[in-house]
């Protein structure tokens, strides 16, 4: 009997160590990504014998608390979030470009150049009201120029911050090694499974992997056999057992096509803060220069048709009234061009290449303040006239419904609502996720307090267990004595 009771006893000691190693560890993790609370399972030695009594407890497997709804959920949101806080980055990223209101806006600018065209109206001929309109018109250009260089860097920037996947530093490389990572747990999961090993840590190393992925590219997971994964991005496979897409971009933001492929080029509609990055440079982005671009050509094809059909106030007239005679310059032009301006489309970008004509740059006179000969006035083309009612009809422009000012007003208003939208939206995928996580905290997380009470438990029924085998061997001691 005293051997039963020893290996009764035995078995409880074998137990709290189980108990307290895990309770342990629990709360050396309590902060590791990844980490699911685990837990001894105990189980009651048969009883055997003429009294069938007891044998003890034996110790089975340690297990990880979690829970495959949970975790799906928790996945998925991840991915949704990592898409809407890139998208709220790019879209503060854009309004940087377009300061508004600010005293160096664009908005100020064309502010600045009507109220000049509108002075030298009222002066014609005024040779600092001339270079007034001339600089103004500058600024406007060189903003422009500006808007459009810093929205195409913008694009640049997020495509090289993707990167190739090639171990250039992007966060596709980063992906390919999450990747590869997940395929190589998954083969060191089966193989500790085949030998007998516990692989909770492992599973762990994995489910943190695959949290990570899921808020750069967005995916989702099944669970195969010991915990190993396989992961899918829209369809595309892109982790099977030990085997691991590599994923690779072709395009260019410049072309707004950049886009991402397995390396047998197979085409992946990614999500997360990767598939937000591909939306901006070959969606949004494009977007706001198409609508830059349409106000650069509401302001140079408005300005360079009330230039065409007006003289100067030296009496040169514009290209529309101008028959054989030398013509006026158009104020602006684009596309390297002296003399000509293209809208885009055809042109490309025309925002980013608008300028004054350098004849007009090198003579101001020649702004067309006075109108075309008619019979409501006295101007004869090659006379000089002090008419300013064309270069009124220039500044009206400011508040046409189809003129630059009010097309940038509609950019402006878009931008900011979009702005707030992408906020909005981010705050809500944040609280998603925040919810996900918890729920998902409250099965697989560590409680500190339940893990501390656990350890107090164990050393207890330790200590109880060493009682009873010294008791049992005190007995012992005393019975030999006696004999």
């Amino acid at each position: 009997m005293s051997d039963m009771g020893l290996s009764i006893a035995a078995s409880g000691l074998a137990a709290s160590s189980a108990e307290l190693n895990t309770a342990s560890n629990n709360l050396a993790n309590v902060s590791t990504p990844g980490y699911a609370t685990e837990q001894v399972n105990l189980s009651p030695e048969a009883a055997s014998g003429p009294f069938k009594a007891g044998q003890g407890v034996l110790v089975g497997s340690v297990t990880r608390l979690s829970d495959a709804v949970y975790a799906a959920v928790s996945v998925a949101a991840a991915g949704v979030q990592g898409a809407a806080s890139q998208t709220n980055q790019v879209m503060t990223s854009i309004q940087t470009v377009f300061p508004e209101p600010s005293s160096n806006g664009l908005g100020t600018q064309l502010n600045t150049f009507w109220s000049s065209v509108a002075t030298l109206a009222s002066n014609p001929g005024q040779v600092g009201a001339e270079q007034a309109v001339v600089g103004a018109a500058q600024n406007v250009a060189m903003s422009l120029n500006s808007s459009s260089s810093q929205l195409s860097q913008i694009a640049s920037s997020l495509q090289t911050s993707v990167g190739s996947g090639s171990g250039d530093g992007g966060t596709l490389t980063q992906v390919n090694a999450l990747l590869q990572q997940v395929a190589t747990l998954n083969a060191q999961i089966v193989a500790g499974a085949v030998s007998g090993q516990n692989s909770n840590a492992l599973v762990d190393q994995s489910t943190a992997a695959v949290n990570t992925l899921a808020g750069l590219v967005g995916l989702t997971s099944t669970t195969g056999p010991h915990g190993t994964v396989a992961l899918y991005s829209n369809g595309v496979q892109l982790v099977s057992g030990n085997v691991a897409q590599t994923l690779g971009t072709t395009g260019s933001a410049a072309t707004g096509n950049l886009a991402i492929t397995t390396s047998n080029g197979v085409a992946v509609t990614v999500g997360g803060s990767i598939g937000a990055t591909l939306t901006a440079v070959n969606s949004t982005i494009p977007e706001y220069q198409s609508k830059l671009n349409a106000v650069a050509d509401a302001l140079a094809s408005g300005v360079n048709a009330v230039q065409a059909n007006g003289m100067s106030a030296s009496g040169v007239p514009g290209s529309a009234i101008a028959g054989g005679a030398t013509a006026l310059p158009n104020i602006f032009v684009d596309n390297g061009s002296s003399s000509t301006y293209t809208t885009s489309p055809p042109a490309i970008n025309s925002a980013a290449t608008i300028e004054v004509a350098p004849a007009l740059v090198g003579n101001p006179s020649l702004v067309a303040t006075a109108s075309a000969p008619s019979a409501s006035n006295a101007n004869v083309i090659g006379t000089a006239t002090l008419d300013g009612s064309n270069a009124q009809a220039m500044a009206a422009l400011a508040s046409s419904t189809t003129g630059p000012d009010a097309t940038y007003q509609s950019m402006i208003g878009a931008l900011g609502s979009q702005a707030a939208s992408a906020l909005s939206t981010s705050n809500a995928a944040q609280g998603l996720l925040t919810t996900a996580t918890n729920n998902l905290s409250t099965i697989s997380g560590v409680n500190q307090n339940t893990q501390e009470v656990n350890i107090l438990t164990a050393q207890n029924a330790f200590q109880a267990n060493s009682k009873v085998i010294n008791a049992i061997n005190a007995c012992f001691q005393s019975l030999i004595s006696a004999v």
